[in-house]
């Protein structure tokens, strides 16, 4: 085997075949290959090389989730299209249907812990966690490299992969934040901002490598850069590797895994070893931010004259929101959303738009309620782009974005995002379900039902166990 970073989360694999003769697949994993994702916000935080021709001309493509960092469409659309697309096979079609629309004809979708031959001695398999995130392990001969990406796989399900692979030759884990809760939130408790700390992903790296027993561990999918004006306060926030490194050194349980920090460029194969660039991109992050900025600031400004003077219409939210709100079954609103979420839409007479899940209503105002869980501002153009695609749980990950807590409020708040995600991609209304598809899936993935229903018998209450899962396991 042999391996190659290309950058952020994009990996370039290349397996050994029968007998060694190097013939074996080639699989490129979460092509975000060049430009910005996020309505510009996110960019590669160091500089992108010159693409080979074989990264665009993969056996195959497995894509771990539908996020735009990792199912990026403009990178999807220059790789030839004779390749093959491995993606998992959810309870309903999350990416099957998208990477057929942009011109794939042989889409395989790869059924949870099920591995699949490539070619003799080459195998993968893919497993799934939370609604559309999924593990990806690769295993050609004696190595085996554990692509767990931005997927908080634990517990029962972790442990399948451990018995189905054995202890892998790589882990590849992401580290640091995804989502703007809590770093771009204000709450007027602060306890409000503790379901989710920086240390919550140290250890979660360090879980994982503890379970897994890698040879090595490999910090990853976190190389990010964000340079839009409303987003660059995150970059302060970021974990760096080096960070995680300090966490791994002096951990219990890992002593026998390596932590081995890669940067684009930096390959590994099973006869030769590493081959590094040398490039520390972490040694000195103001420079390389400041570099990046430079770069793409003729495409910042373009964005910033596009998206002048756009504004929301109401019609569009109202109507759309509303159809959520329908879409919800019955309980959820008293239970899990029993306090309206605000947007502030500065253009409108009235500008406070209140998302009221008891009621099932939308409706503006001069002031926001006083009983609401949020408020949320974003960007208008940013709002109005992500209704009319019907991904407006994207605008939480694309931290251009800031969110208001009132007391208590982080609960539901972070229900919000969690159960819209949930309709966004196709699992409500609830009859979608009730389809031997999803029933199927649900069968493969007991493991994780099993835990979750072991989770629920946990401190806190119910609502607040279900927002710090949804927190921590939200890309």
């Amino acid at each position: 085997m042999r391996f190659t970073v290309i950058g952020h989360a994009s990996l370039y694999i290349e397996t050994d075949g029968p007998e060694g003769e190097g013939t074996g697949p080639t699989i490129l994993v979460d092509p975000w290959l060049s430009g910005s994702c996020y309505w510009r916000s996110w960019w590669h935080f160091a500089p992108q090389e010159q693409l080979r021709p074989e990264w665009l001309a993969p056996d195959y493509v497995y894509l771990t989730h539908h996020h735009f960092d990792h199912f990026h469409y403009p990178s999807m659309r220059r790789i030839d299209k004779r390749t093959e697309v491995l993606v998992s096979r959810f309870g309903v079609d999350v990416m099957g249907g998208e990477v057929r629309s942009l011109g794939f004809d042989r889409v395989t979708e790869l059924p949870h812990g099920e591995i699949t031959e490539l070619a003799p001695g080459v195998r993968v398999a893919s497993y799934q966690y939370g609604f559309d995130d999924t593990a990806f392990l690769v295993a050609d001969g004696d190595d085996v490299l554990a692509d767990l990406n931005d997927c908080k796989i634990r517990g029962r399900a972790l442990d399948q992969v451990a018995y189905d692979f054995g202890h892998p030759t790589f882990l590849f884990k992401t580290h640091s934040w995804a989502q703007s809760y809590p770093i771009g939130y204000e709450a007027e408790d602060p306890a409000d901002l503790t379901l989710l700390t920086r240390q919550t992903y140290i250890d979660d790296f360090v879980d994982a490598a503890r379970r897994l027993q890698p040879h090595y561990a490999v910090p990853f999918a976190n190389m990010v850069a964000f340079l839009h004006p409303e987003s660059r306060w995150v970059n302060p926030h970021l974990i760096t590797p080096v960070e995680v490194a300090e966490a791994f050194a002096g951990a219990p349980g890992v002593e026998h895994t390596e932590l081995t920090i890669l940067s684009p460029g930096d390959s590994w194969s099973a006869s030769e070893g590493f081959s590094l660039t040398g490039h520390d991109w972490f040694a000195d992050p103001e420079a390389a931010l400041a570099a990046r900025l430079e770069e793409h600031r003729g495409a910042l400004e373009r964005a910033a004259e596009e998206e002048a003077g756009v504004t929301l219409s109401w019609d569009a939210f109202s109507a759309y929101l509303g159809e959520f709100l329908h879409a919800l079954p019955p309980l959820v609103p008293r239970y899990l959303l029993s306090r309206p979420v605000v947007f502030e839409v500065p253009s409108s007479p009235e500008p406070y738009w209140v998302v009221d899940f008891v009621h099932r209503e939308v409706r503006r105002a001069a002031e926001p309620p006083d009983d609401r869980a949020s408020l949320v501002q974003i960007n208008e153009a940013v709002l109005a782009d992500a209704i009319d695609k019907r991904i407006l749980h994207f605008t939480h990950g694309g931290m251009r974005i800031h969110v208001q807590l009132r007391p208590g409020g982080a609960s539901g708040d972070l229900a919000f995002w969690g159960v819209l995600m949930v309709w966004e991609i196709g699992y409500l209304p609830v009859r979608r379900l009730l389809r031997p598809r999803f029933l199927a899936a649900l069968w493969r993935r007991r493991r994780e039902a099993y835990d979750a229903l072991a989770g629920l018998r946990g401190s806190g209450t119910p609502l607040e166990r279900l927002a710090g899962g949804f927190a921590s396991t939200e890309a």
